[in-house]
């Protein structure tokens, strides 16, 4: 009653597994000759995730004698669905069977046996054998700016002008005219005496250097003038000439 229990159990699992399902760990094969019970493969090395090496504990209970405990090294080619989340193993290669407790006149006997219990694929879970490979010491360093960013302060009201990088300009037909295109704001460079000029709601601004001081004013380059007449322009004709202007306290901080 026990062998045919035996060999149920064993029939079982080779059926779980032709299906493409991890049944666990450690599996049952039986044959007229006797009964072989394998551990989990523990993987010593996969190469490219295709070829694979490792080391497998097994017990062997021939038919009418003792169980012996062994391991085997092994090599084979391994294919990976990520679907069934499954590894098969196939080609396998016996490279060498170990039986520690044997005498040295027994073990050919044994070793025979044995292969001859050994299946043309084993399948395997892929989380099972990535649980077994070695991970590495460290890891490759990737360089990160871990840099603060520019922080701007100020105890008075102030408007932050953001420009995309270093200013790009793009010229203004039949003017002296340049304007910065990688910014939202209305931002204009007269290259005549190097002077930026920024709307501000109906303000203008003026500065020679967009990293100093900004200051209001009221005087526009002549060129200016000829801005609304341009269809992307059209909105600052309200403020061509500027409109009066408070002249209190402020202060601009540009990114």
């Amino acid at each position: 009653m026990r062998n045919n229990l035996l060999f149920v159990v064993g029939v079982l699992t080779l059926v779980v597994t032709a299906v493409g399902q991890d049944p666990g760990w450690p599996r049952l094969h039986t044959q007229q000759s006797g009964k072989l019970l394998i551990y989990q493969p523990q993987v010593d090395e996969w190469k490219n995730f295709q070829d694979i090496s490792g080391r497998i504990a097994f017990a062997m209970t021939p038919t009418g004698g003792k169980e012996v405990i062994g391991a085997v090294d092994f090599e084979a080619s391994s294919d990976v669905d990520m679907a069934s989340r499954m590894v098969l193993f196939s080609n396998l290669n016996l490279t060498k069977v170990h039986f520690p407790s044997l005498a040295p006149a027994s073990v050919p006997a044994m070793e025979a046996l044995f292969r001859s219990f050994v299946p043309t694929t084993v399948s395997i879970s892929v989380d099972r054998v990535a649980a077994c490979i070695k991970k590495p010491d460290s890891f490759p360093s990737v360089a990160l700016n871990n840099d603060p960013p520019r922080i701007f302060v100020s105890y008075n009201p102030a408007i932050l002008l953001e420009i995309n990088g270093e200013p790009v300009l793009a010229g203004v037909p039949q003017t002296h005219l340049k304007y910065v295109v990688n910014t939202t704001w209305p931002l204009f460079l007269e290259t005549s005496k190097s002077e930026y000029f920024f709307l501000v709601g109906q303000q203008w601004l003026t500065t020679k250097d967009l990293q100093g001081s900004w200051s209001p004013t009221k005087k526009l380059p002549k060129d200016m003038e000829k801005l609304p007449g341009e269809a992307r322009w059209a909105s600052l004709k309200d403020v061509i000439p500027p409109p009066a202007f408070n002249s209190g306290n402020g202060a601009l901080s540009r990114n």
